[in-house]
Parts: structure tokens; C-alpha cells; sequence
């Protein structure tokens, strides 16, 4: 089994950070900015000394060697800095197939030399890179993003030989129609090369030129690539990802790199698919804001819409660059626009919903029906600030005065809490003392109403008579499943605790003890009877105490 110091043995540091950041002599040491998440700064404090092996920021104070290099800027735990490093030096760090570890490898390198050829390949015609320039790419461009062009069925499959592949590396890579055949499948197209995040090839997107359909084709699944976790150019936007402190995500690579050649280098792409899981997982370690901007048309704005719920939930600030319709961000571009005026004017999701919702603002049966779906949807996100903020968003949108966006929601959203005296405690796992005892717990003022107007204070539960008692004891001294218990039940009040008015509070807390002295009143009869029918004499001078009392207060 590999150990952590086999890893950063195998590695020379100097060689690891420059993967992620461009490093420049100091020296015998190496400075550059910091590549860290969360800190951004202009003037290089960030260094490396290959005699220590250790990187080092002045600024942030982070430091160590290799593993903790990878954790800091990957945002990750140790093990998968280990899997990382350990893909990068090759060595084995778990029970992996040695087979696989060695096909991985196999196609990484034939993508890589699939990759030399389109591009050297490109350069042979004039016509193809005059189409590029034509379309305002330049040159610098074409080199950095390795464009490349697909110009021969034989000539790559000959190539590939050369290198030492032999057929079933070559078919395994799904570059060819046919391996047999020595037939490319992707015959005229230019070229796009996929990079993981390790910066490894991995995959293609070709682009016709010509009038023969698809206008794109991509490479299929592989055991290297995987479109729902891959994000394109990721490689080499992570640090300005981190500086600018959010990410544009676009549909397709050249919307990525028209973004690029005009200095928005914070963008990157999926391919064709809504934003992911494990796109998520991914972008949030490097940022907590991020910026979809997918084509004007129906089926992004689809695409769009799927992407939001993924998104939903997840602890991030979600914005939607609204583009106009038909439009994409590389014509949007090219046609003299500024895009920066789109990323300013950036709208939350549920904006974006409103917007692009069939239905007539001036309908008033319309607009209902509207403010109930769009009402169902909010009643999905678990974050009370979101929602707070998307209600007003609502309202403004839709011309409503903000108290009623708030009361239909409450009516929507709250319904079952403004009946579960009467309907639903029995239906859920908790009943009316368990959400008494988190009243408490949230707002000590609960706690006085509940003691004046609990009348049968020696028939409710020892947790409720406790917390009546001594709450702030008890809760430091409950069991850790008790706890749990009651932090699930916080969460399913606290959603809906900035959305409702005082008054429907209050309301709710007085129909709760009207619910808990009907329960111990009718407990506390069930206990008194059986004690009376055994003779017991007290028992009959309570028994006429308590229904006494349950009179006074109107509970029969």
C-alpha cells in the first residue's frame, strides 16, 4: 500500500503547483499569487521552495507539501488528495484493478496524441483556419485552446500506430467508426480537446464546418470521461474562479472560449447537459457563486430550469445571465455587445422562472394560478433568507403587495402547521409538546405563555414538564438522539418562521396549548378513572378538580 510519504516523494512540488498556477524564479525558491480559494490578492505572497519541498502563503499562512497543497487548493479531504497525487505520479493508493489503472492511462496518452495530430493537421489547411479567423478567433486563441481539424480517415489511425497503440487501445479510445476500417468518425470537423481537471485529454467535441448534418458530435462515455463531471477549460479557470469569486457556466466550449478571449476568464463549459451534482460538488470548492449563461432558445431555457433544482439547496448564490432569444454568448460577443452589462443585470432563479413563465400579467385568474405554482416551487427551498428574499422578488414581479405574496404563501406552505391541532399532529413523527419544547428552545418568551396557560402540568410528558421547569438545564443534559430529535424538528419550523407574521405565530402557540390541554386533559380521565374504580379517594376529589378546570377553559 502507497503511504502518504511514497506520494510526495514521487512528486517535486515545484513541478505539482505549477499545474495550478504559473510560478516565477525568486531566487533559489519560486513566487506566484496565491492559488488558494478565498484569498485574493495582486501582490505575489504565495512561494515555493523545491529544497524544502513546502509551498507557503505570507498572506493566508497556508502551507505544507504536496498532500496539503492539494487539499487547500482542491478544497478537499486528505483522501482525495491522495487519489489526486495518485493519479498524477501513477503510483496505486487503494485496491484498484491494475488493468484499468493501466487502460486509463493508455487513452490519456492517445488522446493526447489524437490531439498533436488534429492540431498539427489544422495548419496543413488554410480554408479551415481562415473560417476561425473569419469567425474572430485569433490566432492566439486557436494555439492556446488546441483547436485541431479532422482531415484524413487513414492518417490519424497511422499515427496512432506509430506511437506504439495498438487496435484495441485505439478502438477502446471511440475515436474511430471502425478501428478495423481505419475510419475516423469525425471526418471535416473542428476540433475541441476536453481536459480534466488534472489537465489529462480525455475527450473531443467536433464541429462541422461544411452543410452535412449533426453540427456537433462528441465523444461518447468513456472510462476516462464522463460529460455529468467533467467541466471544459476548468483546468485553467480555477484561479481566476477563486479570484473574482464566482464562475460563468456555459452550454458549449466556444462560448467558453469567446468569454476567454475577451477577458472573462472565469467561464466554463458543460457539454450539452444541465448543470450537474457532481459539476456542483466540483465548482463549489472553488466558488460559492455561480453564473449560468446557457443559449436564448427552448431548449436551454429548459436545460436552465433543470439546472436551478439541482442547484436548489446546495448553500450557493445562483444567478441566470439572461441571454436574448436565439442568442448565444459567442454571438452576443461578436456582434459588439458587453457582456458585462448581462453579468451586471444577472437574475436570481425564481426571477428567471417569472420571466420566462407562459401566462398574461394582466389576467387576475392567470396571475393566480401563476402565484400558486411559483409558490410550491419556493415551498422547496430549505433556506429562510432565500425565501424571504424570493417572496419579495415575487411581489415585485408580479405587481402584488408583499403581504400578499407572504399570506399565500403561508396559506400554502403553512397549511399544514395552521391545522395540525385539528388534522395533523398524529400524521408526523412529532406531536404538540414536541413542538411546545422547540418553541421554547427558539424564543424564551414562548416559555411564560406556556407556564400561565398549561393547566394540567401533572399529565404532560417528563420532557415537557422539565423543560416548563428548568429548560435551559435540561437541554444542556438531554441525550444526543433527544437533540437530533428536536434539530430536525427546528428545521421544519424554522423554514417557515421568517415567512409568517407575529400574529400567525401566536396563533399557532395558542392553538398548540389548547391541543396539549386537550391530550393531558383526556389523559389525565383515563388516569383518575382507573384509579377510582380500585377505590382510590383522592382519585375522585382530582377527577372533579380536573374537569372542573377543563370547563373553565371551554375543552368540554
Amino acid at each position: 500500500m502507497t503511504t502518504p510519504e511514497d506520494l510526495e516523494n514521487a512528486v517535486d512540488i515545484v513541478d505539482l503547483v505549477q499545474r495550478y498556477i504559473k510560478l516565477k524564479k525568486a531566487g533559489t525558491n519560486y513566487k506566484a499569487v496565491c492559488p488558494f480559494p478565498g484569498h485574493n490578492e495582486k501582490t505575489p505572497s504565495f512561494m515555493v521552495s523545491p529544497a524544502k519541498q513546502l509551498a507557503y502563503c505570507f498572506g493566508c499562512h497556508k502551507w505544507g507539501g504536496a498532500l496539503k497543497f492539494i487539499m487547500d487548493v482542491e478544497n478537499c479531504e486528505f483522501r482525495e488528495s491522495m487519489e489526486i497525487l495518485g493519479g498524477i505520479t501513477g503510483l496505486k493508493i487503494w485496491n484498484v484493478n491494475p488493468e484499468k489503472v493501466k487502460q486509463a492511462k493508455n487513452l490519456y496518452h492517445i488522446y493526447k496524441d489524437a490531439k498533436t495530430y488534429y492540431k498539427s493537421a489544422l495548419q496543413k489547411y488554410p480554408e479551415v483556419k481562415k473560417y476561425l479567423i473569419d469567425r474572430g478567433i485569433s490566432d492566439e486563441i486557436i494555439d492556446k485552446f488546441d483547436f485541431g481539424y479532422a482531415d484524413s480517415w487513414v492518417e490519424l489511425y497511422n499515427y496512432l500506430k506509430k506511437s506504439g497503440f495498438d487496435d484495441k487501445m485505439i478502438n477502446d479510445s471511440a475515436i474511430f467508426v471502425n478501428v478495423w476500417a481505419k475510419k475516423d468518425k469525425f471526418i471535416n470537423r473542428i476540433i475541441f480537446p476536453i481536459q480534466n481537471a488534472r489537465w489529462d485529454y480525455v475527450a473531443f467535441t467536433w464541429r462541422i464546418i461544411w452543410k452535412w448534418e449533426p453540427k456537433y458530435l462528441n465523444s461518447p462515455a468513456t472510462s476516462i470521461y464522463d460529460k455529468s463531471a467533467i467541466l471544459y477549460w476548468l483546468f485553467k479557470a480555477r484561479n481566476s474562479i477563486t479570484k473574482k469569486d464566482f464562475v460563468i457556466v456555459t452550454e458549449w466550449q466556444m462560448d467558453t472560449i469567446s468569454l476567454h478571449q475577451h477577458w472573462f476568464t472565469n467561464a466554463v463549459a458543460i457539454s450539452w447537459t444541465a448543470l450537474t451534482d457532481k459539476h456542483i460538488k466540483t465548482l463549489k470548492r472553488l466558488t460559492h457563486k455561480i453564473y449560468l449563461c446557457f443559449d436564448g432558445d427552448k431548449a436551454w431555457e429548459k436545460a436552465t430550469k433543470l439546472s436551478i433544482e439541482n442547484l436548489k439547496n446546495k448553500d450557493l448564490e445562483i444567478k441566470i445571465i439572461v441571454m436574448p432569444e436565439n442568442w448565444d454568448p459567442d454571438d452576443y460577443i461578436k456582434s459588439g455587445w458587453d457582456f458585462q452589462e448581462l453579468i451586471e443585470k444577472a437574475v436570481s432563479p425564481i426571477w428567471f422562472l417569472i420571466e420566462k413563465a407562459d401566462f398574461n400579467i394582466n389576467s387576475i385568474d392567470d396571475k393566480k394560478k401563476f402565484l400558486t405554482e411559483i409558490l410550491q416551487t419556493l415551498k422547496s427551498y430549505n433556506s429562510i433568507v432565500e425565501k424571504d428574499f424570493y417572496l419579495k422578488e415575487i411581489a415585485k414581479k408580479l405587481d402584488l403587495r408583499e403581504d400578499t405574496v407572504y399570506e399565500a404563501f403561508n396559506r400554502t406552505r403553512l397549511k399544514r402547521e395552521d391545522n395540525f391541532v385539528e388534522n395533523n399532529v398524529k400524521k408526523v413523527e412529532y406531536n404538540s409538546e414536541d413542538y411546545a419544547i422547540w418553541y421554547i428552545i427558539n424564543d424564551e418568551s414562548v416559555l411564560v405563555e406556556l407556564r400561565e396557560k398549561i393547566i394540567f402540568r401533572d399529565f404532560i410528558s417528563l420532557d415537557l414538564a422539565n423543560f416548563l421547569a428548568e429548560w435551559w438545564t435540561i437541554i444542556e443534559k438531554m441525550e444526543l438522539q433527544k437533540k437530533e430529535r428536536f434539530k430536525a424538528l427546528a428545521m421544519k419550523i424554522e423554514e417557515n418562521s421568517l415567512s409568517q407574521t407575529n400574529d400567525v405565530v401566536w396563533n399557532t402557540i395558542e392553538k398548540l396549548v389548547k391541543k396539549i390541554n386537550l391530550d393531558s386533559y383526556k389523559k389525565a380521565i383515563k388516569i383518575l378513572k382507573e384509579k377510582m374504580n380500585s377505590w382510590d379517594m383522592d382519585a375522585f376529589a382530582e377527577y372533579t378538580k380536573v374537569v372542573k378546570s377543563a370547563r373553565e377553559m371551554g375543552l368540554k
